[in-house]
């Protein structure tokens, strides 16, 4: 039942009544030696029920805070849940070049490497990277801020110094900002995620992944904010979990090429083979040999409707009569996700080897495939007014740093309202007008919406045009 803790008016009533109708004593008025007394006493006793309020309001989620919310939390059934620290801001967000007439080798920039922003903020390019002989450059390259929180979320361009990385890269920028570093938890966010996770208590639900998802950092201190299921109506038992991270991530910059499999079909015979997971996508017929008894002068080339490819849990399952005792199976030429897509998909599939660690989150006889949003880069021109007062160069790099924090904000699936868009500019300071168009035209841009729910709207280096020249 609820509970109203007692003020001290309503406590000193009571007294002054109990004290007349059961005593001599009738000296109340305000200011005699009775009623200071009994003042007192109310006051005290209204101490206690405020105390007894706030004690009682901290076993619930609602009324709990700081370290009472802490407690709560962890004592959640079955193994409660831990407040989120600050994790580190990444993307597939950096461009790296060379020099134009350095392109006779292969330039390996070693897993590990560092560049560095303009305020001095580290970031590490955490996997090894390769420019081609023959190309200069390459871009979205995964990095992964040094210090977790806030402050490693960059804007275009902040990230343009080297710092320990191969002195013949020239030039360094980000290409696409940083969003998705997150300081620690605040408590308005754990109550809500602790909601979320009483809703996903049975593991396989929705909720209950996209719980997972969202509430998962990687060994690289990864996070995707963003973490949305989709389930087929036209394969049942398939669902595609969608990830973000704000920046709009690039399949080939999150996977690597997958080990070759070489299988010799054993005497008793076989059906599956195994390749390494989770795969970015199905393998494809042209990636698969099936060398008949071994013989590379007899080859099977194999059809999709001679096998089902499983690529989040690297198998292949083929049709009967497909494989016979001595033929050789041979994969390669397939990309396979590292970081953190492939925990999460780990963890989806779990482990029965380990099952304290990695429980599993998908039921008997579906498919949960991990996969990031795909980017949808939008172009806009944008003609801006400042106060005459202002410094048009400040004012006109403000007004970009909110369209790209804005924009990348967006979750997969949500329109840009350009309305909303004008909303967040003219609050800058100096700011006395702007009109957004269309790039290269005179139309004025109107709301973009995503092709579907499995993509995202973000802006790049060359999205977002600004000039003082109207086009009336």
């Amino acid at each position: 039942m609820p509970y109203t803790p007692k003020t001290a008016g309503n406590i000193l009533r009571a007294l002054k009544g109990a004290i007349i109708g059961r005593t001599a004593l009738n000296d109340i008025n305000e200011g005699s030696t009775l009623s200071t007394i009994l003042s007192a006493v109310a006051n005290e006793l209204a101490s206690v029920e405020r105390r007894l309020f706030s004690l009682r309001e901290t076993f619930y989620l609602n009324g709990a805070s700081g370290a009472d919310l802490d407690e709560r939390v962890r004592e959640l059934p079955a193994v409660g849940i831990e407040r989120i620290l600050a994790t580190n801001a990444s993307g597939t967000a950096l461009y790296l070049e060379r020099a134009a007439d350095d392109t006779a080798d292969a330039l390996v920039i070693s897993a590990g490497s560092t560049v560095r922003a303009t305020d001095g903020a580290r970031y590490v390019i955490p996997e090894e990277v390769v420019i081609p002989v023959g190309d200069n450059n390459v871009d979205n390259v995964l990095i992964i801020a040094e210090t977790p929180g806030s402050a490693g979320n960059k804007t275009i361009d902040e990230i343009n110094a080297p710092g320990i990385i191969s002195d013949r890269i020239l030039v360094i920028r980000n290409t696409q900002p940083l969003t998705n570093g997150i300081d620690r938890e605040a408590d308005t966010e754990l109550r809500e995620r602790a909601n979320l996770y009483l809703r996903s208590l049975s593991r396989c639900q929705r909720a209950s992944i996209e719980f997972m998802a969202k509430s998962f950092i990687s060994t690289e201190g990864e996070r995707f904010p963003y973490a949305e299921l989709h389930e087929s109506l036209e394969q049942l038992g398939y669902s595609e979990l969608n990830v973000d991270d704000g920046s709009g991530i690039a399949v080939e910059a999150v996977s690597r090429v997958g080990t070759p499999v070489t299988f010799i079909v054993p005497s008793g015979g076989a059906r599956t083979v195994f390749h390494e997971a989770p795969a970015t996508a199905p393998i494809p017929p042209e990636s698969i040999r099936i060398l008949v008894g071994g013989d590379p002068n007899t080859q099977i080339a194999p059809t999709p409707i001679n096998y089902t490819s499983i690529p989040e849990r690297g198998i292949l399952y083929f049709n009967e009569g497909m494989l016979n005792a001595g033929d050789l199976v041979s994969i390669q030429g397939y990309r396979v996700y590292r970081g953190a897509i492939a925990e999460i998909q780990r963890e989806i599939e779990g482990n029965l080897d380990s099952p304290e660690r990695l429980t599993g989150f998908r039921a008997a006889g579906t498919r949960i495939v991990v996969k990031p949003v795909t980017p949808q880069f939008i172009s806009l021109d944008i003609s801006l007014l400042v106060e005459e007062s202002a410094d048009y160069n400040l004012v006109e790099l403000n007004v970009l740093q909110s369209i790209e924090a804005y924009v990348n904000g967006l979750a997969p699936g949500e329109l840009l309202y350009i309305s909303r868009l004008i909303d967040a500019i003219v609050g800058i300071p100096g700011v006395k007008d702007l009109r957004i168009y269309e790039r290269n035209t005179v139309n004025f841009a109107e709301n973009v919406e995503p092709r579907d729910r499995r993509t995202a709207l973000r802006v790049r280096a060359d999205s977002i045009q600004i000039t003082s020249t109207a086009r009336d």
